[in-house]
């Protein structure tokens, strides 16, 4: 007789958060699946034993415990292969693909993450999908097939993307920025590695910011930036997994043999060894041989070195021979007439439904683009104009360039008495939600400043926090919405010749004497913050009639683009607004608007786009 002290769908649920916080502490993830594990056992609920055990062979993958892995596998596995529509299905093969690629044995693992491809998109699974680009990707690596893991990495980061998972995004990133250190893209690679540290270091996953670090410590070796690469493998040894330890080891061994201390490197580089051999990873171990024999032939070593050389090659054939290339082959060949034959037979059972489809697509596509269209017309109507404001529109300019029909970033600004006040905010996100957000923004600055007559940059910033917190019922909680902006406001005093400012995120920048001078803001937004009972700073600056100001959000700045796909960045910001700060307004717009266009050339725009500069 089943007992039902705990409900099945109270299972399901325990374990589908379990599998979202996997990157996390996976010896505390271990406990809560086993936990999970007798609740189902006790409760004789198949599908719950299936998703623990999958949950205890991830946790034990990734403390590289592959045999207790591969156990906790075999068992799911019992029950998804009869029930192969089930998410888990896709998942229990790429952990299995995880655990054979880490022994070098890549002929079953591109065979598993093949099948979960398949799978995935089979159910419309896409968080598999993304996870099995991603894992393809990687194999491709080691394969040195750059072009193609470059291929299935970036199609990866695309859904992850979409589906706003960080911590998937952050894995995509990093894996790029190995494949961009491979062909020796050495800057765009830290790009990638810097993106990715900073989601892992935001979001606090221990156990993945060692990878990043691995990488990063690679790409600085390969620079010949020896101290740098040191750091950063000494920082990734500890709180990551095995297989980054012993990577981070290797990697400091052959920095420490480059700078001459022989015994040092050679502890570390044994250790390393020791530790490949332990985890029975043919890659590792031949890469372990291969270091330990250039240090050896470095220190004049030739007898080490050489019997180190031959077991590299003999570990090395084992995973990269001419026949398991061969047979690699002919595992894409196989997948691929079976993924043509499945989608002409689609295509036969589908293609009479297909223009019925496509007509109704096109129809909600026209009302949903006319809705749109008309959101933003609504949307600029709340946009206040500089010639509402007598003599503004002579010393202002506004560069405004929404990502998409509407935009999540707006500007703002009103006269109370003598003074100006002026803002430019970014709300999260662009598009729909985002012009939702900036209409929020603009409502609250006007009852803040127009009808409580707060006139204190920091004041208001504060109020405006309180107010966004309360329409988004924002309480702090785990699971809410974190949605906010970012924000620049002035009072300037134009009798007194002063500037009142206060900014979440967004800075300040003044040019006088043509210099240029950076008024930082708080690092915390408009929203809920960790830090709570924090007040935004107001700093107050005197300026000279003829003095210009310029208020901004990210998207100038953050835009990809230029020769090598990079960002502009605010140093190249900085820079071009002081070449420009002396010509006449409508002319600085038109040169930022050239100069944002030449820099983005064929790339997508990423984000909106918001300059304004007004002369004092």
């Amino acid at each position: 007789m089943k007992r039902t002290g705990i409900k099945d769908f109270q299972i399901d649920i325990l374990n589908d958060q379990l599998w979202n916080e996997r990157f996390g502490n996976s010896s505390s993830i271990e406990i809560e699946a086993d936990r999970i594990l007798k609740l189902a056992e006790v409760s004789k609920y198949k599908r719950g034993i299936a998703y623990s055990k999958l949950n205890l062979a991830a946790a034990s993958f990734y403390q590289s415990k592959n045999e207790s892995a591969l156990k906790h596998l075999t068992e799911a596995l019992s029950w998804f292969s009869n029930n192969r529509s089930e998410k888990g299905y896709a998942r229990s093969l790429l952990i299995k693909g995880n655990i054979y690629e880490s022994f070098g044995d890549y002929e079953k693992t591109l065979s598993l993450w093949l099948e979960a491809l398949k799978i995935s998109e089979e159910i419309g699974d896409i968080e598999s999908e993304g996870e099995s680009c991603s894992q393809l990707g990687l194999i491709y690596t080691r394969l040195c097939n750059t072009e193609k893991a470059l291929e299935y990495f970036h199609k990866g980061l695309k859904i992850r993307k979409e589906l706003g998972d960080e911590n998937a995004v952050a894995s995509s990133l990093n894996r790029i920025g190995m494949v961009l250190r491979q062909i020796k893209k050495y800057d765009e690679s830290l790009e990638y590695y810097s993106r990715s540290l900073a989601i892992r270091e935001k979001n606090n996953q221990k156990t993945a910011i060692p990878w990043t670090l691995l990488g990063i410590g690679n790409t600085l070796e390969e620079m010949k930036r020896y101290p740098e690469a040191l750091d950063h493998y000494d920082k990734g040894i500890s709180d990551g997994d095995k297989r980054c330890t012993l990577q981070c080891l290797m990697g400091a061994g052959r920095v420490l043999s480059s700078l001459g201390e022989e015994k040092k490197a050679e502890e570390r580089l044994l250790e390393s060894l020791r530790m490949a051999q332990e985890l029975r990873s043919l890659v590792l171990v031949a890469e372990a041989h291969s270091s330990l024999a250039n240090h050896y032939e470095q220190f004049g070593k030739t007898d080490k070195a050489l019997k180190s050389y031959k077991l590299h090659l003999k570990a090395r054939e084992s995973y990269h021979s001419t026949e398991v290339q061969s047979k690699l082959s002919n595992i894409e060949v196989a997948h691929a007439i079976e993924k043509s034959e499945q989608e002409k037979e689609i295509y036969r059972l589908k293609h009479v439904e297909l223009k019925e489809a496509y007509d109704i697509i096109d129809e909600k596509n026209k009302d949903i683009t006319a809705s749109i269209n008309y959101a933003s017309r609504i949307q600029r109507a709340l946009l206040p104009s500089p010639g509402e404001i007598k003599g503004l529109s002579s010393r202002l300019f506004i560069l405004y360039l929404p990502k998409d029909i509407v935009s999540g970033d707006f500007y703002w600004f009103t006269l109370a008495g003598k003074k100006l006040i002026i803002a430019a905010g970014d709300c999260t996100g662009h598009g729909v939600p985002g012009a939702l957000m900036s209409m929020l923004g603009i409502s609250f600055l006007e009852e803040i400043i127009n009808n409580r007559k707060i006139y204190n940059t920091g004041k208001i910033l504060d109020e405006l926090k309180d107010e966004v917190q309360r329409a988004l019922k924002q309480t702090g909680k785990r699971d809410e919405a974190k949605d906010g902006m970012d924000i620049s406001i002035c009072i300037i005093d134009q009798q007194e010749y002063t500037i009142e400012y206060s900014g979440a995120y967004n800075s300040l920048y003044m040019i006088q004497n043509n210099e240029l001078s950076e008024f930082q803001a708080d690092r915390m937004p408009i929203g809920i913050f960790d830090q709570t009972g924090r007040h935004f700073a107001t700093q107050v600056v005197k300026y000279i009639p003829g003095d210009i100001i310029y208020l901004f959000t990210d998207g100038f700045a953050d835009q990809f683009g230029g020769p090598q796909s990079k960002k502009y960045k605010y140093s190249n910001l900085k820079a071009f607004l002081l070449r420009i700060h002396n010509l006449p307004h409508v002319k600085q717009k038109q040169e930022l608007e050239k100069e944002f266009h030449d820099w983005m050339g064929d790339s997508p725009q990423i984000d909106d786009v918001l300059v304004m500069g007004l002369r004092l």
